[in-house]
């Protein structure tokens, strides 16, 4: 991957990278001040914008924008120097906000900011847990730790997962939706850190999570690590 991670705090913000970009961002960031910085005011700035409309776009314009985005060049970050006016510094803050904003509202992202006791979760996982009526609860497994969070008035239900172990490999956290007996697959937990956020179950599912082969199974293979009843969240 060529792009310069400078330009990636944007997209990572809104959790709008793919899991290969994410991970070399999440790396990025542990060495990079600056890049911190600004994520936290993304996410602070596309956080007011996302909780003044939870509206969701439809579901064919965060394909339109992100492939109209993907033609645009990426430039190399402007640097400022520390004794730039105030005021320099405060515009060049507020553009880039607003533009992770646009890119909330365009994108159909309901974004929210990260709380202080959830410092990895991405801005699509924390729009549930920062919901006003979102309900939570912590579960221990044998792979670790996780929290769900559950929304009526979003319709949604998000995993934190930065307290699984690693998996290596060859292996991956795969979600499933347990109805009636049959599970269906809810997709991979690709990114540990971003977590997982999914349509509400319909009333009677149960999601649970099972470690598979890397790239998933057409049904589950293995015992679940957690099973849980989104209604008595």
């Amino acid at each position: 991957m060529s792009t310069d991670l400078h330009t990636l705090s944007g997209a990572y913000a809104v959790d709008a990278l793919s899991a290969e970009e994410a991970q070399a961002f999440d790396t990025h960031l542990e060495e990079c001040q600056a890049c911190r910085d600004e994520v936290r005011e993304l996410q602070e700035a596309a956080a007011m914008m996302g909780a003044s409309e939870a509206r969701a776009a439809p579901p064919a314009l965060k394909a339109r924008v992100l492939a109209a985005a993907d033609q645009l060049p990426q430039l190399p970050p402007k640097v400022t120097s520390l004794d730039a006016a105030p005021s320099r510094r405060w515009t060049a803050r507020v553009l880039s906000a607003a533009a992770a904003v646009v890119l909330v509202v365009a994108a159909g992202f309901a974004v929210s900011q990260n709380r202080p006791d959830q410092p990895s979760i991405t801005a699509s996982t924390a729009t549930v847990f920062a919901a006003q009526d979102a309900h939570t609860k912590t579960v221990k497994t044998d792979r670790g730790s996780l929290t769900v969070a559950t929304s009526p008035s979003l319709g949604r239900m998000a995993v934190q997962t930065d307290g699984l172990q690693k998996l290596p490999t060859s292996r991956a956290y795969q979600m499933w939706t347990i109805h009636a007996g049959t599970a269906t697959s809810a997709g991979l937990i690709e990114n540990l850190k971003a977590g997982k956020v999914m349509s509400m179950p319909s009333a009677g599912t149960t999601v649970a999570i099972t470690v598979e082969p890397a790239g998933g199974s057409t049904e589950p293979t293995s015992k679940p690590i957690v099973t849980v009843d989104p209604e008595q969240v």
